[in-house]
């Protein structure tokens, strides 16, 4: 679909501004996370030639200072069955960052989503289902704001219960209830031995002793297998499985910063065109017309990705929250 096709159909062409801003934001967003993510396995590098101390994204350090992966210390917390001081505040300062800018970490931190590009695994889309179609409520509209004018106790009440309701459906929350409750029984935080995060980077680790130090160890060939059974063979576990992004999901309810926005005035389906064009590049299938597209938004990992591929450029991100109306 293109908007010359939207301007034969009878709709009005978008302002060239909007439009420009739109893909190059996606593009940029794009150049963005790659950086991100090149200067994370950089820095990974550094800290393995140089002894440096920096660690890895699952338990980053500089100096006394140190950030932790928000599950595998509330796992290493549940497992000592004791209040950790330094613990806790990482925790704290991981956990206010993902209030603001909810799952970001999924797609400008993690390498999960890279590795199954690398080997073209990711989940194909299916269309959707009986929710498909333009809809009064849309995002940044619809329960948030109550739908159509005002917002009244009421409607934010049902627009907490539906948050509620969304997040117990997730099957990532109750595979993080599962990992939570099995530290505790344990001890031992299990989840942090099958993570792709720390199995990526303990892959890394585990190649360059091979190169370098010219030690071989299991690791070299146990790491990449469960890397491989997780992300590759079965491609849905971002989706279904990680509790990571079950917490994320959860903190992602409440972060409004940098969500995207959509121009309902230019989009293709203001005038009944069945695109599902930026639902299908989301990772999370996030569909912004829906009835409850402001609470799927919670899922959302802030990768730019349907703001670059829309049609009409209708899809543009703000770090400042929309103003209720």
């Amino acid at each position: 679909m293109s908007l010359k096709k939207n301007e034969a159909q009878g709709g009005a062409a978008a302002p060239q501004e909007p439009v420009a801003l739109g893909t190059r934001q996606g593009r940029a967003m794009r150049r963005a996370r790659t950086v991100t993510l090149l200067a994370v396995f950089v820095a990974v590098i550094i800290s393995l030639a140089f002894d440096s101390g920096l660690g890895t994204p699952s338990s980053f350090g500089i100096g006394q200072f140190f950030l932790l992966c928000p599950l595998g210390g509330l796992e290493a917390l549940l497992a000592s069955k004791a209040l950790i001081p330094v613990t806790l505040i990482s925790l704290v300062v991981v956990c206010a960052g993902a209030l603001l800018f909810g799952r970001a970490w999924c797609a400008w931190g993690c390498p999960a989503p890279v590795i199954r590009r690398f080997f073209k695994r990711d989940p194909k889309f299916t269309g959707l289902g009986s929710g498909d179609g333009p809809n009064a409520c849309s995002a940044g509209h619809g329960v948030e704001t109550g739908c159509g004018g005002g917002c009244s106790g009421a409607a934010q009440v049902r627009g907490l219960r539906q948050r509620l309701s969304h997040t117990g459906r997730d099957p990532r929350t109750w595979t993080l209830v599962a990992v939570l409750v099995a530290a505790l029984i344990a001890g031992f935080p299990l989840f942090c031995l099958v993570c792709p995060i720390g199995l990526t980077f303990g892959t890394v680790g585990s190649l360059w002793h091979l190169i370098v130090d010219k030690q071989m160890t299991l690791s070299v060939l146990v790491f990449p297998a469960a890397l491989l059974v997780e992300l590759v063979l079965y491609r849905k576990w971002c989706m279904n499985l990680c509790p990571i992004a079950g917490l994320l999901n959860i903190f992602g309810q409440a972060a409004v910063l940098f969500r995207p926005r959509l121009n309902e005035a230019t989009c293709l389906r203001a005038d009944g065109t069945p695109c599902t064009v930026c639902t299908a590049v989301c990772s999370e299938r996030i569909d912004m017309h829906d009835a409850d597209g402001a609470i799927q938004l919670g899922d959302c990992t802030r990768c730019g990705e349907c703001a670059k591929a829309c049609p009409t450029a209708s899809i543009t991100f703000a770090i400042a929250p929309e103003k209720t109306k």
